[in-house]
């Protein structure tokens, strides 16, 4: 039964692998993978987080593939172990049947799908935290297995900036173990973030603008909608287009699925203390996160971003509702009736991918192709750099991608207008390079991005240098000469 879940675990994230749509952080990703390694870590100092998913793609990408495919093979292969070692968690705390139920939900989970799907940590991060609590309940049997929770540790504080709160549930949730167990534990979790001490000046070091978007998001929530945030992902149906390109079930359905998840976690409470293996440290290390990532949000430390977060508990929280699925018929019903949510909202997202319209990054790069069909200058405001140039692929050496404000060309992974506004004189003298000989008859586009401090600015060097609207999309306007044969 593992095989044939593992099986579709490993189909359904190559099939979002090879249909859903390249996204900014993917387009990241993708050029961060490409650089030389010394350039790699001085754009990391600037951008996003630890280096270990980039430095894994570049790996693969040396076998052949391009970079954003091997980013996103490495998401396939890490998304289908965390279902693996999840589902061997699981059966350590609940037996056999437990740890198939455990497996087929988070095979088919809309959100493990999805990070195993796309280029980026969070796959990672996701086998990390299945890795630490399967270590937590091998120490809990045998006091053996200290140097896999280092491991476990060290995958996700060298795989995401969230990786340090993994390390602190992983730490609070040893205490629940026997004495022997707690004292490895303890080492071990020590061992994991003493790995990763390189790298926490870094982090420090880091902007805070690089996550400033982080703080509008949840300033964004409803007062509710903040409340719930930690935990209204995680069941299998749930309002997940809010956050993300999956799909949000009927409100009934996800009413429905809600409920399901709360009376299989009441039905592991009572079999607990019923004498039942402990589930205290999958307890522990679903509500540290969820309860801790909340409390920092409201405190003014947005770190709880729904949809993303989630990497660092679903595991575990599957794993509370494959115990409680196992429990009896009655609830095996309900366990049968989530698997099927699942892989409805999959199914559904794998379609909804599929049939994808193409993006506004396609389509102003194909624009540029019609419009500067031997190459040229284009002016860039806002954060379409990295999209731009991953679209335009082979050819994006014809054309010079100027930033405006310049400095926005040393992070392309985040754009902050509040800070990155260029001064007139900035304009200016890019129009004067512009309409000098050398230059003037080469030709140029312009992308404004409408509402930025820049836009204005951009607009009015469109003017001066005579070129008119080719492209208005809700998010950009692409100026540039017509191409031949328009008026």
């Amino acid at each position: 039964m593992l095989g044939i879940i593992a099986g579709a675990a490993v189909g359904v994230r190559a099939a979002g692998a090879l249909l859903r749509p390249p996204w900014h952080d993917e387009y990241f990703t993708a050029w961060a993978a490409a650089l030389p390694l010394g350039d790699l870590i001085a754009a990391l100092r600037l951008d996003s987080g630890p280096p270990l998913p980039y430095l894994l793609a570049k790996l693969v990408a040396a076998l052949g593939p391009s970079p954003l495919a091997a980013a996103r093979l490495v998401s396939v292969l890490a998304g289908t172990l965390a279902v693996l070692v999840a589902a061997r968690a699981a059966g350590r705390v609940a037996g056999a049947a437990a740890g198939a139920w455990c497996a087929a939900l988070l095979a088919l989970h809309p959100l493990a799908v999805a990070w195993s799907s796309e280029g980026r940590g969070y796959a990672l991060l996701l086998l990390a935290a299945a890795l630490a609590w399967e270590r937590l309940e091998a120490l809990r049997e045998t006091g053996r297995g200290a140097l896999g929770l280092a491991l476990a540790v060290a995958l996700g504080c060298w795989s995401h900036a969230l990786g340090l709160v993994l390390a602190g549930a992983t730490a609070v949730a040893s205490l629940t173990l026997p004495r022997r167990g707690r004292q490895a534990a303890l080492l071990g979790v020590g061992m994991g973030l003493a790995s990763h001490l390189p790298w926490l000046p870094v982090a420090i070091a880091q902007p805070a603008s690089a996550t400033a978007w982080m703080a509008g998001a949840w300033l964004e929530m409803a007062p509710l909608e903040r409340v719930l945030a930690p935990v209204r992902l995680l069941p299998p149906v749930a309002p997940f287009a809010a956050h993300l390109d999956l799909p949000s079930a009927p409100a009934l359905a996800q009413a429905l699925a809600a409920a399901l998840c709360i009376w299989l976690l009441i039905a592991v409470g009572r079999a607990q203390r019923a004498g039942a293996s402990s589930p205290l440290p999958a307890a522990v290390l679903t509500a540290v996160p969820a309860i801790g990532l909340g409390v920092l949000a409201w405190a003014g430390a947005p770190y709880l971003f729904p949809g993303r977060s989630e990497a660092l508990y679903l595991a575990p929280f599957v794993g509370l509702l494959a115990a409680g699925a196992a429990r009896s018929r009655a609830h095996r019903i309900g366990g049968v009736l989530l698997v099927a949510g699942a892989a409805a909202s999959t199914g559904v997202a794998l379609v909804a991918w599929g049939e994808a319209p193409p993006s506004d990054e396609s389509l102003v790069a194909a624009a540029i192709r019609q419009h500067l069909q031997d190459g040229g200058t284009v002016v860039i405001g806002g954060y379409w750099r990295l999209g731009v140039s991953f679209h335009l692929g082979r050819e994006a050496g014809r054309y010079e991608l100027v930033n405006v404000p310049a400095s926005a060309a040393a992070h392309p992974g985040w754009y902050e207008d509040a800070r990155d506004h260029g001064a007139t004189l900035e304009v200016d003298e890019l129009a004067a390079r512009l309409t000098t000989p050398a230059v003037a008859g080469r030709r140029v586009a312009i992308i404004v991005t409408p509402g930025t401090v820049t836009a204005p600015q951009l607009t009015a060097l469109a003017r001066r240098l005579e070129l008119r609207q080719v492209l208005r999309l809700r998010a950009a306007v692409l100026w540039a000469a017509p191409a031949e044969g328009e008026q």
